[in-house]
């Protein structure tokens, strides 16, 4: 059973308490026991227009006009259907009042209950069918306070429910776009960094074999992370760290030792720290493609640190001759990196782009 299911199950429970609490006043109050069954069932009757209020309004006017803000419209025809209850509750009242009367009479000072048909020359008293004249004048308030009571009662449950179903919507689409933007995310890396590595592999062939081998199998990795772990909301920070490693061992095969340093800092509890998947990717992939200028020694600092219930990760890359844009950075951006951070943390989170006279700075820092 599904959340929404579980509502609707509160929904009609809450409802059917309600209706059977109603249909047992009859036994409660003592009508069965000094009147029959009888006079349970005319209880029941009268109690029918009541029942048609609450189905009119929770399957009609609630779905039909409430809920599409046809406000004026509902409101007049609660005030309308109230008041034809109110008659035909006064209606039924007298129509089956000769069936009540042995139990009426008990708390009225009139004739006894079994003078059913009174002596000759008296007038008859009419309690049941027949054309006699009413017993009720008037318009009974107090019928129609307890109309809109009902109709109040039903319209807040119906609300409330639809409020919870408009949540638990709401969740499932955030949830959805995760999952959409995580697919997204297996196609983050660039091409052009795969032809280019698989060109630098294919020159290593000819140069060093192993070292080919071993970017072959680093290249296996972080193609199988990317096929197997986006479908993941969260993994674990180690399998991320590997995937991070595997990455920048790959771009180092662009630049020699002299063009680029990369500097690398993680907790030593990876393993217990879960990060949500590829979500430090674009910041990493971004420092290599501004921070890297091949007339000058380059260097990118990637630093993962532990603050009690926090993880900060910060990448600096100094500054080179390219501009550096976060907006048309890693594919998706800056803001799209902030709108699946405002998904997973709301506003639990600090994201900030630091710069300086030599280097940019990406900060940011998530609860873990």
């Amino acid at each position: 059973m599904n959340k929404i299911q579980r509502i609707h199950f509160f929904e009609v429970s809450l409802y059917a308490i309600v209706l059977i609490t109603a249909l047992c006043v009859p036994f409660f109050s003592g009508i069965f026991t000094n009147a029959g069954i009888k006079a349970v069932l005319t209880d029941w009757v009268r109690l029918s227009p009541f029942v048609a209020v609450f189905l009119i309004n929770n399957y009609l006017l609630v779905p039909k006009l409430l809920f599409k803000e046809k406000y004026p419209i509902y409101f007049l025809t609660c005030i309308l259907m109230v008041i034809a209850v109110v008659y035909l509750s006064d209606l039924l009242f007298d129509l089956t009042r000769s069936v009540r009367a042995p139990f009426d009479h008990m708390h009225d000072s009139g004739p006894p209950p079994d003078k059913m048909f009174p002596p000759a020359g008296r007038p008859p008293r009419h309690d049941g069918f027949g054309p006699n004249k009413p017993l009720h004048h008037g318009f009974n308030f107090g019928l129609a306070i307890v109309s809109f009571l009902l109709i109040g009662f039903n319209t807040g449950i119906k609300s409330f429910v639809r409020w919870n179903e408009e949540r638990v919507r709401q969740a499932e689409r955030e949830r959805h776009y995760l999952y959409t933007e995580l697919a997204f995310l297996k196609h983050q890396i660039s091409p052009h960094f795969l032809m280019n590595t698989l060109n630098n592999i294919h020159a290593l062939i000819d140069i060093d074999t192993e070292e080919a081998k071993d970017a072959v199998i680093k290249l296996s990795r972080l193609m199988r992370y990317l096929l197997y772990e986006a479908d993941i909301q969260k993994v674990s920070l180690k399998k991320e760290v590997e995937f991070i490693e595997s990455y920048i061992e790959l771009m180092r095969l662009r630049y020699d030792e002299n063009t680029l340093t990369v500097e690398t800092e993680y907790p030593a509890d990876t393993e217990a720290i879960t990060v949500p998947s590829f979500l430090f990717l674009s910041f990493i992939e971004n420092a290599f493609k501004y921070g890297v200028d091949l007339h000058v020694h380059s260097l990118i600092q990637i630093r993962f640190v532990r603050e009690n219930d926090r993880l900060v990760f910060t990448v600096r890359n100094n500054k080179s001759g390219i501009v550096f844009d976060m907006g048309e950075a890693s594919g998706i951006g800056l803001e799209n990196v902030r709108k699946r951070l405002d998904l997973i943390y709301k506003n639990d989170y600090i994201l900030e782009i630091r710069s300086s006279d030599d280097a940019y700075e990406i900060y940011l820092k998530i609860p873990v």
